[in-house]
């Protein structure tokens, strides 16, 4: 009889314990979601007026980068003016394969024998069309007459395969060729219609991605578009205000430039996230860019007069049990709102060698939360933060604003 009320009062116990906790669970979820829906019906899309200057690029340099995207090497070919040069450098063999590109029968017959060499790669495919799209780029009509003929063909190539899977990849003369062709047709009606509008779509929805924890190594985010990419695995965070110095540089010495500019970073953010957030606040604040790259510049903590580099793995990085090392954050060095943070320009790069070497073999992760328990995390479920979704929505909605321009679209 005692064991037998020894066991229904632990039962009790139990199930009452149970009943504590699911309370509390049921309290937390239904927190959770009531502040979603209220960040949904209350938060209001912070846009900044000054976004900065639309970076158009000149046709030339608009050109190089849609053909040549990946190589490089070649685009220092075309950087010279080619209306500087003397008529006579224009010899006899240059005519004759004028005269030759000229002739429709045989560049489509070139065109065909070519991608029937085995030894003839996709990259080599890519160049070969960029590169006729250059010679034949003040010959819009001609070239278009040749992607008919060239379209028409691999049109009846794909009739007894999948259709469907037409101009899906670039793999193909015509493929490429039918790219830079459109590339070359819209160049100017990105310029002066669609441009600016999708500039500004893009450095909107920057901006209230950046409003969230964004996983350095995944890339997810939890303010986004898409439910795949929903970073709903995340602790608590909050955003601290740094005054940021930039150091002169001399391709930055305009007088009107501001280097003192407040910037609003996560505690969550790596070093590496931080810089780029800087470098955006620097751009909306002046209208152009700094004249470094991320990779070339440096964070420096002032306190006092006391200086520490802000680095993403350094001696005083976590390392977990497994061997995986933790990448530093703003509250891993427990940065307070207001602390001056100053940009300097790297003379070295012994330290991202050294980041370089950890890296890859420790697989490193983003820490989110320097100072949180391991084992203690709180339960959560990725429903719970579907209505992110719909407040990132809004600013894809920006470009409802523009009536006038019905092409612009998602």
């Amino acid at each position: 009889l005692a064991a037998v009320g020894v066991t229904r009062h632990k039962s009790k116990e139990l199930s009452r314990k149970q009943s504590q906790q699911l309370e509390l669970l049921e309290s937390e979820l239904r927190k959770e979601i009531r502040d979603g829906f209220a960040e949904l019906q209350m938060d209001k899309l912070d846009v900044v007026d000054s976004f900065g200057t639309v970076p158009f690029l000149d046709y030339k340099h608009f050109a190089l980068r849609t053909f040549f995207p990946e190589s490089g090497g070649f685009t220092h070919i075309f950087t010279e003016d080619m209306h500087n040069r003397d008529a006579n450098d224009k010899n006899e063999s240059l005519t004759a394969l004028d005269a030759l590109i000229c002739n429709k029968s045989f560049l489509v017959t070139v065109i065909h024998t070519l991608e029937k060499q085995k030894n003839f790669s996709v990259k080599d495919r890519c160049l070969f069309a960029s590169f006729l799209t250059i010679a034949l780029q003040t010959k819009l009509v001609y070239l278009t007459s040749i992607l008919e003929v060239l379209t028409r063909d691999l049109m009846e190539q794909c009739s007894n395969m999948q259709p469907k899977l037409m101009l899906r990849r670039t793999e193909s003369v015509v493929e490429k060729l039918l790219t830079n062709w459109m590339s070359v047709c819209l160049s100017g009606f990105l310029r002066e219609t669609v441009g600016e509008p999708f500039y500004l779509l893009v450095t909107t929805l920057n901006q209230k991605i950046n409003k969230g924890p964004v996983d350095v190594i995944t890339c997810k985010a939890l303010y986004t578009l898409n439910e795949d990419w929903l970073l709903w695995q995340v602790p608590d965070f909050s955003t601290v205000a740094l005054n940021v110095v930039f150091e002169k540089i001399p391709e930055n010495e305009s007088a009107d430039v501001c280097r003192n500019i407040s910037v609003n970073v996560l505690d969550c953010d790596t070093i590496g996230q931080a810089k780029e957030k800087i470098f955006q606040a620097f751009l909306s604040k002046n209208g152009s860019p700094y004249g470094l790259q991320v990779n070339e510049i440096g964070l420096e903590l002032q306190v006092g007069t006391r200086q520490k580099e802000l680095l993403d793995i350094d001696s005083s990085s976590v390392i977990l049990e497994d061997g995986i090392t933790k990448l530093n954050t703003i509250g891993h060095y427990e940065i307070s709102n207001g602390s001056t943070i100053k940009v300097f320009k790297k003379i070295a790069n012994f330290t991202s060698g050294n980041q370089c070497n950890i890296l890859p073999d420790s697989e490193a992760f983003q820490d989110v939360q320097g100072k949180r328990h391991r084992g203690k995390h709180k339960f959560k479920v990725k429903e719970m933060y579907l209505t992110k979704l719909l407040s990132t929505k809004p600013s894809s909605s920006l470009l409802g604003e523009h009536p006038e321009e019905p092409s612009v679209c998602l």
